[in-house]
């Protein structure tokens, strides 16, 4: 693979995911690694894994020296691993130690983030592969793939963290990389519809939300603030769940990390929700889409916006979403702490009754 600094665009997460989808593999399906999740599919199964296990557990917060440590050698551990979600596992593990540990010589840290990004593909490649066979049934987890293809478009925002210089170019490719991954899911949650399958809808809804979300973030264009899917034990509820969030905001100036600003996106948060996250919530249908209801609209409004190819309606609505997004950011950081856990953290949870102030459907 080509260091990160040489990769053509077309090695992004979208165009990654187009090719992976239109070819055969040079290799098939190992049946006997399969088979066992084929036989018991269920999330205890995975985490019968000792190394994936232990990767859970640990808390959804920024860590310390010897977190990078635990984090480089759990990434080794899952690296050789065959099922898709122990690669994704890996992956964040090591881009995970590759962004925050800055004691670390740069070129080590992008070799990291270089393994990490391999990884995906082979985790993509794989997954791909499971939706396409006769184990579809089992392992049709249809927004697996996009989650993988997103957290390869984000790898030159990564980079450019660790090279202490989150350059307009790659803002403005991980932009155009994340709104054509939307706009690929949006078509999906079309189809959907007018098949009539409610399970996938709502589930492409929730992930357009969250796509959404990071697009209005990126919008932004805040080199200071860099959005960023949560890594794979973040956005897992098995362990810590009141830390469970979906985006992380990394808050950097030329490349040191200055604090973590965790982010959870819902459609509609109960009331039990919004008791339960410690992240700030932002609500999809209310605060990330202008019609209050099909967050396909917002997809195609930052779609077009980031072509240049929006009308000034769209534009000024993508504005206001965008700016909203940040102003919810700017209350957060004004709240209290009430997770001393993370005080000896970058990663940061706030109070949120001061966004609730102005934005009364986060009230609890």
């Amino acid at each position: 693979m080509l260091p990160l600094s040489d990769r053509e665009y077309a090695l992004s997460g979208y165009a990654t995911l187009q090719e992976l989808q239109q070819y055969e593999p040079d290799q098939m399906l190992d049946n006997e690694q399969v088979m066992p999740y084929v036989e018991n599919p269920s999330h205890l199964k995975y985490l019968e894994n000792p190394d994936y296990h232990r990767y859970l557990k640990i808390h959804k917060v920024a860590l310390g020296i010897s977190g990078y440590r635990e984090l480089r050698s759990i990434g080794a551990a899952l690296e050789n691993e065959y099922m898709p979600r122990y690669l994704d596992a890996a992956a964040w593990a090591y881009a995970e130690a590759a962004i925050f540990d800055s004691r670390q010589p740069i070129n080590d840290r992008l070799e990291l983030l270089v393994s990490a990004e391999g990884l995906w593909t082979t985790a993509l490649e794989r997954e791909i592969q499971l939706e396409t066979t006769e184990y579809s049934a089992v392992f049709d987890e249809f927004d697996t793939s996009y989650r993988l293809a997103t957290s390869l478009a984000f790898t030159p925002l990564m980079e450019s963290i660790i090279r202490g210089d989150v350059t307009p170019e790659a803002r403005q490719e991980v932009l155009f990389d994340i709104t054509a991954i939307a706009n690929d899911v949006s078509v999906q949650m079309g189809r959907c519809i007018q098949n009539g399958n409610k399970t996938e809808v709502n589930g492409y809804s929730g992930l357009l939300h969250e796509l959404n979300a990071l697009s209005a973030l990126l919008h932004n264009d805040d080199p200071r603030y860099v959005p960023m899917p949560a890594t794979a034990r973040a956005d897992s509820g098995y362990y810590h769940r009141e830390q469970t969030h979906d985006i992380s905001i990394i808050n950097q100036h030329w490349g040191k990390v200055k604090k973590v600003l965790p982010v959870e996106i819902k459609a509609s948060p109960s009331l039990r929700d919004r008791r339960r996250y410690r992240a700030l919530v932002i609500r999809g249908k209310m605060h990330l889409t202008p019609d209050g209801v099909d967050p396909r609209k917002t997809t195609d409004i930052f779609y077009k916006h980031a072509r240049s190819e929006a009308n000034l309606t769209e534009v000024l609505t993508a504005e206001r979403l965008s700016r909203d997004v940040q102003d919810m950011l700017r209350l957060y950081q004004k709240g209290g702490s009430p997770d001393r856990l993370a005080l000896d953290s970058l990663t940061r949870f706030y109070d949120s009754q001061k966004v609730a102030d102005v934005y009364p459907g986060l009230a609890i």
